[in-house]
């Protein structure tokens, strides 16, 4: 369990540092013994169970060795607290308990040092020597002091870790807060594998069926009348079928309709599919069906087709730079999604072949036209893939994530 105030907390821990029981004062009396008169409640219940375990005739104590002693005492001086002398620790089971009120009292030294709140920037030393120090937003308090991150995937530090607490209104928050996503990015290993949580994220933009005769025939309509990209999104915000069957994905494919990213950015479409391997993003550019990939004269990429994948690249920037808060929304897109453009019409003197090719290779940006949208709706390629996948043969997410 956690807690969201410090101060709750921190009553807890004092509460728990109370002296025995009357409880356990009736339970040593029947026993033959009596507690001093400092003992936390803590020890007292482990000094019960030895002297319980003795009268029912259980195995003896198990004991401990000098270094957990001088951990015990370390801990003790860390908070001001006397240790207690070795001959007065009998058991493993009672060293562990004065463990417990020691490492309590340095919670509450800490919390009333620190005074963490939820949404504080934590900064703490890093796990090996020579790497940077660490950050984390704070999500809640754990009962024992303990610090969770923002992000999950057990994020988090010991109060008395604590280097710095940096609050909302100091200069420097908003450059740390960016720090501690890009932390959390970076420790997901398999940022593509989607929870249940992140499925229901995804649900109201699933696609369940194919393209049907009605969506085909739109888009040889439209493709006979558009004249502008506009046109375009149109229709295919009208029929998302049509772009879902390029990227099908067996455990499912959902269609995103521009996305805003930030506040400079809105692509006309994300895809998303998803095979065993987890899910993989794309990322739309329309273009106008009348506009040529290359120049009639050089045959070198025109000037809108350059626009188009230079969106693609912002697009990726914008997420290397706010990647934890595009998966709230966006659940398990990476730093490099594959780009998609869908331009023109196909046409025997705009040989772009090289340039789709480079592109390809290079920037993981396929290049099509709105020809080949038509065919992949009229189901080219397995049952299973969708014909980007199919052509690209790109499955494998390894080389691809964050």
């Amino acid at each position: 369990m956690a807690e969201t105030d410090w101060k709750r907390v921190v009553a807890g821990l004092r509460f728990s540092l109370g002296r025995p029981t009357s409880v356990q004062t009736s339970l040593a009396a029947c026993l033959g013994f009596s507690f001093a008169t400092e003992t936390p409640e803590h020890v007292a219940a482990a000094l019960l169970r030895i002297r319980a375990d003795a009268a029912l005739h259980l195995p003896g104590p198990r004991q401990f060795d000098d270094p957990e002693y001088e951990y015990l005492e370390r801990v003790c001086a860390e908070t001001g607290m006397h240790a207690p002398p070795r001959s007065e620790v009998p058991s493993r089971g009672v060293l562990d308990a004065w463990l417990a009120v020691a490492w309590a009292r340095r919670s509450i030294q800490h919390l009333d040092r620190l005074k963490p709140c939820v949404g504080d920037v934590v900064v703490v030393p890093p796990l090996r020597h020579g790497e940077a120090d660490r950050h984390g937003v704070i999500n809640s308090i754990r009962l024992d002091g303990r610090l969770n991150f923002v992000g999950g995937r057990n994020r988090g530090a010991r109060i008395h870790r604590v280097l710095r607490i940096v609050r909302p209104d100091e200069t420097d928050y908003d450059k740390l807060v960016l720090k501690a996503r890009e932390e959390v990015a970076q420790t997901n290993p398999f940022p593509e594998r989607l929870t249940r949580d992140q499925r229901a994220v995804l649900e109201p933009f699933k696609v369940k069926r194919r393209p049907s005769p009605a969506d085909r025939e739109a888009l040889r309509e439209a493709l006979d009348t558009a004249a502008s990209e506009r046109d375009m999104q149109v229709l295919l915000e009208r029929h998302l079928p049509l772009l879902a069957s390029t990227v099908r994905g067996n455990h499912g494919t959902w269609v995103r309709r521009q996305v805003r990213l930030g506040s400079a950015y809105v692509p006309d479409f994300l895809l998303a599919s998803e095979t065993s391997a987890g899910v993989a993003w794309t990322l739309v550019e329309l273009e106008s069906p009348l506009a040529r990939l290359t120049n009639p004269g050089n045959r070198r990429e025109t000037e809108t087709l350059r626009t188009a994948l230079n969106q693609i690249h912002d697009w990726r920037e914008w997420l290397a730079d706010n990647l934890l808060p595009a998966r709230q929304e966006l659940p398990g897109i990476t730093v490099q999604p594959r780009g998609l453009v869908i331009i023109g019409r196909e046409d025997p003197t705009d040989r772009a072949t090289t340039i789709r090719d480079r592109h390809s290779r290079e920037s993981r940006i396929e290049i099509r036209t709105y020809d080949w949208l038509l065919r992949a709706a009229e189901g080219e390629g397995t049952d299973a893939l969708g014909l980007l996948d199919n052509e690209t043969g790109d499955l494998d997410l390894d080389d691809w994530q964050s």
